[in-house]
């Protein structure tokens, strides 16, 4: 198979064939061959001039901007493989998007994405009579969650039937891509094409964020955080974080811990001297993107996930190389020092002489009881930005959800946080078991890398809403998907595809 991930496979390729002859024959020629073919080109061509004139240079990049990504927003109805990669290119330079083209509705963008893919998607399964890549591991716990979000709207204590609508399109809709993701992964290679592309965006922001760090913000980004009152949340002790291609320093920091985990477990596996040396330093940018994020909570995941790493990989190396680094981090903690980025560290560890930490501690004192008489909960967007957009003056409005758990426990209820916490030990519980039952020795670092990051996001989402902003809400789901169908390969390693349970792209 080829090692391009873009390639369609064989039995696609007729398919993809007749359906491009057909816009050919049917669309192309036959509109430019006509008077009104070429009217509608000089018409556009007009319309983007007279809008260039009237709105300046940045109407002219939307349009081209659309003309290209029309297309290619169709296109991902008959390949969901360049779907997800465009998914994930969006999720992963969503601070740049925002902050050079302020109109766009990158919501809406990806939501359509999703939904192009999934029609076309059913499509096939209809047309074929094939639902095998719906039916996997996470069934039970996904469908669970999706009708509990879905039965929100019904909520007789929500203040906003829109905010619910708001919330659930990504909270609901972006689970959609772990099926889209599963049924894509065909092989192995596609496995490691996928994480290619991750590691690229990653390198990408990381050295983005560097830039950030020692020479400051570009011009369009210090607009943007001005225009939208964000200097408070990145400008924090004399110190500008960095949040490189992404809108929040946090979620960028929390990301760049979890690749810090995740590439050198991955190295494990099988790969080329040139690809482990960019591993290696995406590892390192990684690591200073985090430090310069300013995102304490990011530091959390790394002995988390070392924990898990001791116990899943039953290596006596592993246990002494565990215990040397616990003694030289008890030793960064405890050392005197006047390094800002070190007194930082250590006060992750130190948390009742942190008085930001002390002050979240006693909002959840607060709100305690309130989740106890409320077992469903405020209703879906209650709370944080879209509880003061759509439902201000409010008590839930007012609380600030610093914790993806205690937002769950108040939006949808200690009911609510049941069953997002059965999600949760769903994913860690049967990746632990099924790991030890893995063969292949790539699949099997990829499984590895996932449990350890995952393990140590889980320790965050208490201290920082991170699962449920974007891009961690849509690349969750991504990974999770590469967890299950890594699983899933694991019982044809000698094998470059899976038997024909899957159904051919490109057959729309």
């Amino acid at each position: 198979m080829s090692s391009d991930p873009f390639k369609p496979s064989d039995l696609t390729k007729a398919a993809q064939k007749n359906f491009n002859d057909f816009l050919q024959a049917n669309v192309v020629n036959k509109r430019m061959e006509s008077a009104w073919g070429w009217v509608l080109l000089v018409a556009f061509t007009l319309g983007v001039s007279v809008g260039i004139v009237k709105y300046g240079i940045i109407f002219g990049v939307l349009a081209i901007l659309g003309t290209i990504g029309a297309p290619l927003l169709f296109s991902t109805m008959l390949s969901i493989r360049v779907g997800v990669y465009f998914a994930i290119a969006i999720s992963c330079n969503l601070g740049l998007i925002l902050m050079l083209f302020p109109t766009v509705k990158i919501g809406l963008l990806q939501d359509s994405l999703i939904l192009f893919m999934m029609i076309g998607y059913l499509y096939r399964c209809y047309t074929s009579d094939s639902w095998e890549g719906f039916k996997t591991a996470l069934n039970l716990p996904i469908v669970i969650w999706i009708v509990y979000n879905l039965l929100q709207i019904a909520n007789p204590i929500a203040d906003s039937r829109v905010a619910w609508f708001y919330v659930m399109r990504p909270a609901v809709g972006y689970i959609l891509l772990f099926y889209l993701t599963y049924n894509m992964l065909e092989s192995k290679r596609d496995v490691k094409n996928l994480l290619n592309i991750i590691v690229v965006f990653v390198f990408i922001s990381a050295v983005w964020g560097l830039i950030q760090f020692f020479n400051g913000y570009f011009p369009f980004e210090m607009n943007y955080v001005i225009a939208n009152d964000a200097v408070h949340l990145v400008y924090i002790n004399g110190r500008w974080r960095s949040f490189g291609t992404m809108a929040s320093p946090a979620q960028y920091g929390v990301l760049m811990g979890g690749m810090l985990v995740f590439i050198p477990l991955l190295m494990r596996s099988k790969m080329g001297r040139m690809k482990k040396w960019f591993y290696r330093i995406t590892a390192v940018l990684a690591l200073l993107a985090m430090v310069y994020s300013g995102t304490r909570s990011a530091i959390v995941i790394l002995p988390m996930a070392l924990m898990v790493l001791v116990i899943l990989a039953k290596n006596w190396r592993l246990y002494v190389g565990a215990l040397m680094l616990g003694i030289i981090l008890i030793g960064i903690i405890n050392m005197p020092t006047n390094n800002y980025q070190i007194m930082r560290l250590q006060s992750t560890f130190s948390i009742k002489k942190d008085e930001s930490y002390m002050v979240r501690e006693r909002n959840r004192e607060m709100i305690y009881p309130w989740i106890l008489r409320h077992p469903i909960g405020g209703g879906l967007g209650s709370t944080g930005v879209w509880g003061q957009k759509f439902s201000p003056g409010t008590f839930l409005a007012s609380f600030p959800p610093d914790s993806g758990f205690i937002r769950v426990a108040v939006e949808l209820g200690w009911i609510g946080l049941l069953f997002y916490l059965f999600l949760w030990f769903s994913i860690l519980i049967k990746g632990t078991l099924q790991y030890w039952r893995l063969k292949d020795e790539d699949l099997k670092a990829v499984v590895l890398a996932i449990l350890c990051m995952f393990s140590g996001v889980f320790v965050v989402e208490y201290a920082q809403d991170i699962v449920g902003k974007t891009p961690f809400n849509l690349l969750f789901w991504v990974f999770c998907a590469i967890l299950f169908k890594s699983i899933k390969l694991d019982d044809a390693e000698t094998k470059e595809t899976l038997p024909a349970q899957k159904i051919p792209e490109g057959t729309l």
